[in-house]
């Protein structure tokens, strides 16, 4: 006899979805897009660093290989002097050796410089060849002033020192003349006229360099005959190359330098600016008149003392002006703020479309934003500045909006998002070539872009 299984129940009916329940994992929501664009931007900062590296590693390269081609042809060329050096024996109470130094009471300096451009690879130089005339005056009577007596210096084993910054760069020198002496100068001047004789070099910073002046030209002169002279005429010819800059120190009581040649973009530096200038279709000219109350060392001076002559040097700086690495450095640190700009627009153009951008997709954008910085550091060197950033941007911006189009199939916002990152990138532009209001305007920006995103979110539906 069968069973017959009991009736199963009727199941209890299910209850009704709430009115607009529609389930969406979270991966999916607003909240987890804005939580995704912030660390994504944190993120990108890894690539952002490694740009900063490559741009100050590039900026060193070239900075080293400047320094290979100066070095090949000839450095920088300052010049010192004439400045003479007396021994002097002292036997009073006290028995004394030393040296005298006594610096000319006027000194008219004047170099024309030809200067062209050396290359390698990419980078390049400013190199020169000058035309270099020393002339004025000494006045031996200021050797009065340093208290050793006429009768105890060596007057008869005197010399006459010339700084110059590249003795390689020498080409031509003339014969120096002082009165009615004549002598030739050579390369160094390490020598020890008396026992236990000691120069004390104002120039040098080397314990080993203290024996007479360091990269100078010198000779020994004869000025018996000149003791007591409050005139003493002098000149000196050079032709001399060099690179990136050339200068004179004020030695004379009453200096005139005047420095002028062919250049671009001259910078005048040192102690004081010049009191007459001109820079005019790539010639330039510059002059200086200076006196001793200019400076901060005496005319005569004995050899215990030192002084720092070469800090009163004024020169020309004729470096080639390569600011792309600065520039790209400024640029990189904007980097995240049209990243993050780029990435709210992205999600308000998502939720108004209703079409939804996945993070992998987020992703490439980023990626396609920190791009432009290596396509405008790879750009500027070999094209100038300007031109780099406007490609490396078209290409971005082109970039970016047909891959938004592609997502989202909706050219207003591909046109939307390509017309923003334009305008910041033009803005960016334009700060990187502000310098007193660049703050202001940066500033003034944001809070724009600020204003704009409040005004978007109020559109948006967060739930």
């Amino acid at each position: 006899m069968e069973t017959v299984p009991p009736p199963v129940p009727p199941m209890p009916p299910i209850p009704p979805r709430p009115s607009g329940y529609n389930p969406v994992p979270f991966t999916s929501t607003l909240t987890f897009k804005i939580i995704f664009i912030v660390i994504l931007c944190i993120l990108l900062l890894i690539p952002d660093a490694f740009l900063f590296a490559l741009t100050d590693d590039r900026e060193e390269r070239q900075k080293d290989t400047v320094t290979e081609i100066s070095e090949s042809w000839s450095g920088p060329q300052t010049i010192i002097g004439p400045i003479v050096t007396i021994p002097y024996h002292n036997k009073g109470a006290v028995d004394s050796v030393g040296v005298v130094t006594l610096l000319p009471a006027s000194l008219d300096a004047k170099a024309a410089i030809e200067s062209r451009k050396l290359s390698r690879s990419i980078y390049e130089t400013i190199v020169y060849n000058s035309d270099i005339t020393l002339s004025g005056n000494f006045d031996m009577t200021y050797l009065e002033k340093t208290g050793i007596p006429l009768t105890a210096l060596k007057l008869d084993n005197a010399r006459v020192n010339v700084v110059i910054g590249e003795l390689k760069g020498i080409e031509t020198l003339s014969a120096f003349r002082m009165g009615s002496e004549s002598c030739e100068m050579e390369g160094g001047s390490d020598y020890e006229p008396i026992e236990d004789y000691e120069v004390i070099s104002t120039y040098s910073t080397k314990e080993s360099d203290s024996r007479g002046w360091r990269n100078a030209l010198s000779a020994p002169i004869n000025l018996s005959q000149l003791a007591d002279s409050t005139s003493v005429p002098y000149s000196l010819s050079i032709t001399a190359k060099g690179s990136k800059e050339i200068g004179f120190a004020p030695v004379g009581k009453a200096s005139d330098i005047t420095i002028e040649g062919t250049c671009k973009s001259p910078s005048f530096k040192g102690m004081i600016l010049p009191s007459e200038r001109t820079v005019d279709d790539g010639k330039f000219s510059a002059n200086w008149k200076l006196n001793a109350i200019n400076r901060n060392y005496p005319q005569a001076f004995t050899g215990s003392n030192t002084y720092n002559i070469n800090e009163s040097v004024v020169s020309v700086d004729m470096l080639v002006p390569v600011d792309r690495y600065q520039k790209t450095s400024r640029a990189l640190k904007y980097a995240t703020l049209v990243i993050l700009l780029t990435f709210i627009a992205a999600l308000f153009a998502e939720t108004i479309t209703k079409h939804p951008i996945y993070v992998f997709q987020y992703l490439l954008i980023g990626l396609a934003l920190v791009l432009f910085y290596s396509l405008l550091l790879s750009l500027s060197e070999h094209i100038g500045f300007g031109v780099s950033y406007l490609v490396a941007a078209v290409m971005t911006i082109a970039l970016v909006g047909l891959y938004i189009f592609g997502v989202l199939k909706s050219r207003k916002a591909a046109l939307v998002i390509s017309g923003l990152l334009s305008i910041i990138y033009i803005y960016i532009y334009v700060l990187l070539n502000l310098e007193t209001y660049a703050l202001l305007a940066g500033s003034v920006g944001l809070f724009i872009a600020l204003a704009a995103i409040m005004y978007g979110s109020l559109k948006m539906k967060w739930k």
